[in-house]
């Protein structure tokens, strides 16, 4: 009984260490296939929200489209994984091969539409990392892959 017991203090202790490390600002950059690359300042905060800003550059030989957006939320730290629930998720800027589209009627619906289509229907993020330094983790999981460092 004792060793379940300091078992799971010392998971509990390493889990709460593992949230604790990631407090505070970070800059990420990744990539999401060949055709879209990711820069993100993220801000974790102690009290278990977030603020996020991203900008995302998507191209082929077709064209470019580059988007920024605001993000806001609450955050856990699973055994590597991130857990996000975004509460707001805006469209600050669109632009298609260098125009500003942000304001016209594709530009309203992608606002609206595009936080659900990166985020699904619940709103929720999961992230698995890899710390490999005090102030740097890798984003291991899915499509997208990427390297973040202390800010």
């Amino acid at each position: 009984m004792l060793r379940v017991f300091a078992l799971c203090l010392a998971t509990l202790c390493a889990s709460s260490a593992a949230a604790q490390s990631l407090v505070g600002k970070w800059d990420c950059q990744g990539r999401d296939g060949p055709g879209v690359a990711i820069r993100t300042l993220q801000e974790y905060r102690a009290n278990g929200l977030f603020f996020h800003r991203a900008n995302l550059a998507i191209g082929d030989t077709r064209g470019r489209m580059d988007a920024s957006l605001s993000l806001r939320g609450s955050w856990s730290l699973k055994p590597n994984v991130i857990v996000e629930n975004i509460r707001t998720a805006k469209l600050t800027k669109l632009l298609q091969n260098g125009k500003d589209i942000s304001q016209t009627a594709i530009g309203r619906r992608m606002s609206r539409d595009l936080p659900k289509q990166l985020f699904g229907p619940t709103g929720t993020s999961k992230t698995r990392i890899k710390f490999t330094a005090p102030d740097r983790f890798e984003i291991v999981g899915g499509t997208i892959r990427g390297i973040c460092a202390r800010h």
